[in-house]
């Protein structure tokens, strides 16, 4: 039997440690990337729970948890009020490394459009949409207008003879001005707040047009007809509904679930978040869930969802700069 000495061992461990060890200094990002996430993620909602952004929120938290695409669990708190900025303010007040983000929609864009918070998009980093609910526009069922086509051109010979219900600065506001830009028409308003009092008014015979969430006119069922989906895509729920895109009018409206991280997050951290969220979208229980409650399920990267972000705000201020 061949002796084998001690030193020979401990020097041929040394070398095989060597081989499997990279070469130089780990650099800081790559080490912070392992560490993350080190405790769990706050993910603030601008809202008071319950709605749609809390919910998917929560349904995505508990998912990603499930299945361990995190180490750590995400604890999602609401800070509504301010327009978003109580929102904002925590999540500065919080950890710049991805620890503390933001999960919001094109609500935010809005308050930026009209500076309603000390916030802008340089304040953020866009982690990415994991999908999103388009509206639709609509007249009473017992409209002369049975197309989007005969009321644009009614109110091309008629300006301002129709009257839409909204509340100014609200999605229903922006998005029916929008649309009232790129069309080249125009209505005149008529306050209403609430989706029940568009509902009421509509119904009532005192607006010819408002705003809904395609599951609000889904659930009413009745005494409405819609004329145009905001989607970029027709809503399979209402397949004989066609895009404003379609009609030759560059407008949409996806209001999609957004993620966003501080401006400091390092890339790393926020690929990491990424790469959860993009499996927890493509989830079929997730899908199942948006599918159902006339949500689209998809996932669009952090820096695509930036530029489009980008675009709608630029036509969101071009309709503050009309009521500001």
């Amino acid at each position: 039997m061949i002796g084998i000495s001690r030193r020979t061992i401990l020097a041929t461990v040394a070398g095989a440690l060597s081989l499997a060890m990279p070469v130089g200094p780990i650099g800081a990002g790559a080490a912070a990337a392992q560490d993350f996430p080190a405790k769990p993620i706050e993910v603030i909602v601008p809202f008071k729970p319950g709605g749609r952004t809390d919910v998917v929120a929560r349904l995505m938290g508990e998912k990603i948890q499930e299945n361990g695409w995190l180490s750590q669990p995400m604890a999602v708190v609401n800070a509504d009020g301010g327009a978003g900025a109580n929102a904002v303010n925590r999540m500065q007040r919080g950890d710049d490394d991805g620890h503390t983000i933001v999960h919001w929609h094109h609500q935010a864009l809005i308050a930026m459009a009209m500076e309603l918070g000390d916030f802008s998009l340089d304040d953020f980093k866009s982690i990415g949409y994991t999908g999103g609910g388009s509206p639709v526009w609509v007249v009473n069922a017992d409209s002369e207008f049975q197309t989007m086509e005969d009321l644009v051109a009614h109110l091309k010979a008629d300006p301002r003879s129709l009257v839409e219900a909204v509340g100014i600065g609200t999605i229903p506001h922006f998005v029916g001005a929008m649309l009232a830009k790129e069309a080249g028409f125009e209505t005149r308003y008529v306050t209403a707040n609430s989706g029940a009092d568009r509902l009421r008014l509509i119904l009532g015979g005192n607006a010819d047009i408002a705003l809904f969430a395609a599951s609000e006119y889904l659930a009413q069922g009745e005494g409405l007809r819609p004329l145009v989906y905001f989607g970029r895509e027709r809503l399979p729920d209402l397949p004989d509904v066609p895009t404003a895109i379609e009609l030759g009018y560059d407008v949409s409206w996806a209001n999609p679930n957004w993620w966003l991280a501080p401006a400091s997050t390092p890339d790393e951290n926020v690929a990491i978040l990424a790469d959860a969220l993009e499996k927890a979208i493509n989830d079929p229980e997730i899908i199942e869930y948006f599918e159902s409650n006339t949500l689209q399920p998809y996932w669009t990267p952090g820096a695509e969802a930036m530029e489009d972000a980008t675009k709608q705000l630029n036509a969101l201020k071009a309709i503050a700069e009309t009521i500001n």
